[in-house]
């Protein structure tokens, strides 16, 4: 079982396990990601504050300092689709994204989340098994999203 330890300052911290669901694509493990949790929190990448104000070159250096080096494409790839995030949490506005990740709601959860750039299935099922929500897997699939 994954052991999290969420920042003092939240009592849950949905950001965190939305980042980790998306570092945690293309055959690399929820636990293998976690490894990297702390340094990925000193770092700022939990923060949808940050993420939007970022640009790519700057999330992809934080990302290799996080121990999340995962080759020159790859680690690019993931900056984007983290400056995504940021982009559509901050328009979205954070305190409502922030409610929307903490309803519980699986569809609701999957409407705000699939429109975004590197948000797909996978994600999604990363994003749910960390926040034990309950989804019909099945229905994923004929959402769209992207792949991930």
């Amino acid at each position: 079982m994954l052991e999290r330890v969420h920042h003092p300052l939240e009592t849950d911290a949905p950001w965190e396990d939305l980042v980790i669901s998306i570092l945690s694509v293309n055959q690399y493990s929820l636990e293998k990601t976690y490894v990297h949790a702390a340094l990925l929190r000193r770092s700022g990448l939990f923060s949808p504050e940050d993420l939007s104000k970022w640009g790519v070159d700057e999330i992809v250096a934080r990302l290799k300092s996080s121990g999340c080096d995962r080759g020159s494409f790859m680690t690019k790839l993931f900056a984007v689709r983290l400056s995504h995030l940021g982009g559509a949490v901050t328009s979205n506005g954070i305190s409502e994204s922030r409610r929307i990740l903490l309803s519980n709601e699986a569809e609701a959860i999957r409407s705000f989340l699939l429109p975004i750039n590197g948000i797909g299935p996978k994600v999604l099922r990363n994003f749910f098994l960390l926040r034990e929500i309950e989804w019909n897997p099945s229905h994923d699939l004929m959402t769209g999203g992207s792949s991930t």
